[in-house]
């Protein structure tokens, strides 16, 4: 069989591509992509918490599922046309703030009670990403919650192969962080880090 080829795709990639489909992984009306969530947002826990963060938020359809975890929440893409269509579509008075940024480059400050990663590891190059693992574990606050999820199977627009990448970022989220879960379902794979508490010091 011959060998992956990856071609990866940058911004300006996944700015066409919303162009071109509004929603191109059909987050919105996909059984498999609902069922994903689901299990995203049972890792984040049961409780509320204060402040949240979603990287690579796309048109929002995990944003408003999350703002039920969250006194407030900061969803980022850097996507324009993504983020115009995640405004669209967020009833007026939900508690999300959409801002526009490059990753690793471009994170939101915090401190973040709950932060979520998920499908943008393998589109990062090893060393931006290990620029994203050390800026998470910087604005997470004491005793946050960090949940990853991403797709292990290759595919060719990853800068990295999707296993190697979740793996990666969970190696560096361990340096500073406690594990507090993982579970595979196949064509993807979650796990949750824990910032250690001040009364855990």
């Amino acid at each position: 069989m011959a060998s992956l080829v990856l071609k990866p795709i940058d911004i300006a990639g996944f700015e066409e591509k919303y162009r071109q489909a509004i929603d191109p992984w059909n987050y919105r009306t996909s059984r498999f992509e609902a069922r994903k969530r689901a299990e995203l947002l049972r890792a984040c826990g049961l409780g509320k918490v204060g402040r949240g963060l979603e990287l690579a938020c796309a048109i929002g359809e995990t944003s408003r599922a999350l703002v039920s975890r969250c006194l407030t929440l900061v969803a980022s893409d850097g996507a324009p046309t993504a983020l115009a269509e995640a405004r669209r579509l967020t009833p007026p008075g939900m508690r999300i703030a959409y801002r526009e940024g490059n990753l690793p480059h471009e994170m939101p400050r915090g401190p973040f009670d709950l932060i979520v990663v998920s499908e943008i590891a393998y589109y990062l190059s090893p060393r931006d990403l290990d620029l994203l693992a050390r800026r998470i574990r910087n604005e997470t606050a004491p005793g946050g919650r960090v949940v990853v999820l991403h797709h292990t199977v290759p595919f060719p627009d990853a800068a990295q192969l999707p296993a190697l990448a979740q793996a990666r970022l969970a190696r560096c989220l361990e340096r500073g962080m406690s594990p507090a879960g993982q579970r595979s379902f196949g064509r993807y794979e979650i796990a949750v880090f824990r910032k250690p508490s001040r009364r855990d010091r």
